[in-house]
């Protein structure tokens, strides 16, 4: 494999600083702008599909010293970055839901729509008739389109199945779809709601205790994680209990969907379980932030979801000064969040949210690469995955600043150019 050298970046961002830290606002945007480990007129070189050298050009190998054949290519004085990672997507699905976004335009709530037969309902139903081909068809594409927006590794959730058979056939399409695409996929379980079968009594027991016992079958067949949806109508705070409680005694990262619409005390539970995230958190209590501080459990930030949907945005100034890692997901399904932009996240994060540019460019790269287990992601030292994206921008603000407008223009994953100038290579060979 060549050795690839990429000159001429004008703002490289390494993530390879100290960890974004402080008590003061002054102190948390000096020391989130340090951990981006910005560095100018730099060069980036990549080796074997991993990271060789980033830094100043001044400190750079010389050419005839690296493991040869050598390419050169130049970044004309642009933006160099790791690849976005997104921690919370719900990428596997069939039907469309679009009447029910112009219904939620003229009043009719989520939960309204849900009890009528429409929501999560009516996507486990066109599911349920998919085949497995257009399942992977369908997740393939939005893959490459997700890739195309500067994302290089995911979060893919089950959770349109419902029954744990129907479950584990989403969980096999999607280790089956990542298996054929450059993104790395850290595939989820996801415990979403109970089907109206099975909305009470000893039917309901009889689905939470064949979801308990389908974890070890999850976890062999691929599963890196659990997700429990702990809200009204869907899972009970004892019923998550149970779910996270054996997912643990498996070998699966806990996450936990909570604090969404109501509080539950979920986002406190999770995190004493030892959940590596938990996702949404518009309704999240003092100790629930504690706790998540205290168990260092990820705060996954959905925008999309909340601006859709009309909620409260999720109090980002109060977990950060309670010392909470945040990372942002997009949230990406076909109800609530249909957006693959990890950028537009970030802007959103920027104006209604409060954080710095800086911060929202650790919340998509180290913070959400960690809040899914892949540590190694999100940054580029030596050694790390070369997952990198060249950016259409001079400075790292100028992306944060952008509404829904793509500034991606290539994109390599793992040393290999995945997207050039805006188009898949694969596509335009």
């Amino acid at each position: 494999m060549a050795t690839w050298v990429l000159r001429d970046i004008g703002e490289l961002l390494t993530i390879g600083g100290p960890p974004s830290t402080g008590t003061t606002r002054s102190e948390q945007l000096h020391s989130a702008v340090q951990a981006l480990g910005v560095v100018h007129d730099a060069v980036l070189i990549v080796s074997d599909g991993k990271v060789l050298f980033a830094g100043p050009s001044s400190d750079a190998p010389a050419t005839h010293l690296l493991p040869q054949p050598v390419i050169v290519q130049t970044a004309r004085g642009q933006l160099v970055t790791p690849g976005l990672c997104d921690p919370h997507t719900h990428l596997i699905w069939a039907g469309d839901r679009s009447r029910e976004f112009d219904l939620r335009n003229l009043g009719a709530s989520y939960q309204t729509i849900a009890e009528q037969g429409g929501g999560i309902t009516s996507t486990v139903s066109a599911t349920d008739r998919a085949s497995d081909e257009a399942l992977m068809e369908a997740m393939r594409a939005r893959l490459d389109t997700a890739l195309l927006h500067g994302i290089t590794s995911m979060e893919v959730k089950t959770g349109y199945g419902l029954l744990p058979a129907a479950e584990l056939r989403l969980l096999r399409l999607i280790v089956a779809t990542s298996a054929q695409h450059p993104i790395a996929v850290s595939p989820t379980f996801l415990c979403h709601v109970l089907p109206a079968s099975a909305k009470e009594g000893a039917e309901r027991e009889r689905l939470v205790a064949a979801l308990v016992d389908t974890l070890a079958t999850a976890q062999q067949q691929g599963a890196d994680a659990i997700d429990v949806y702990c809200d009204v109508g869907a899972f009970t705070l004892e019923e998550t209990r149970r779910l996270l409680a054996r997912a643990k005694a498996v070998g699966l990262l806990l996450r936990c969907h909570a604090e969404q619409f109501t509080y539950t005390g979920a986002a406190q539970l999770a995190a004493e379980l030892g959940a590596r995230s938990v996702e949404h958190l518009e309704q999240l209590d003092p100790p629930g932030r504690a706790a998540m501080a205290a168990h260092q459990t990820i705060a996954n930030l959905l925008p999309g979801a909340a601006l859709t949907l009309r909620l409260p945005w999720p109090d980002a100034a109060q977990l950060r000064n309670a010392g909470v890692t945040i990372a942002l997901g997009t949230d990406c399904n076909p109800g609530s969040s249909h957006t693959p932009s990890q950028q537009l996240m970030m802007s959103l994060a920027c104006t209604q949210m409060g954080l710095s540019c800086a911060e929202s460019w650790l919340a998509v790269t180290q913070h959400a690469a960690r809040s899914i287990g892949c540590d190694a992601r999100g940054q580029l030292v030596p050694g790390a995955p070369a997952d990198f994206v060249l950016w259409d921008a001079d400075g790292f603000q100028q992306v944060c600043q952008q509404l829904g407008h793509n500034l991606v223009r290539s994109v390599w994953v793992a040393g290999t150019e995945q997207v050039l100038d805006g188009v898949r290579v694969s596509a335009a060979e």
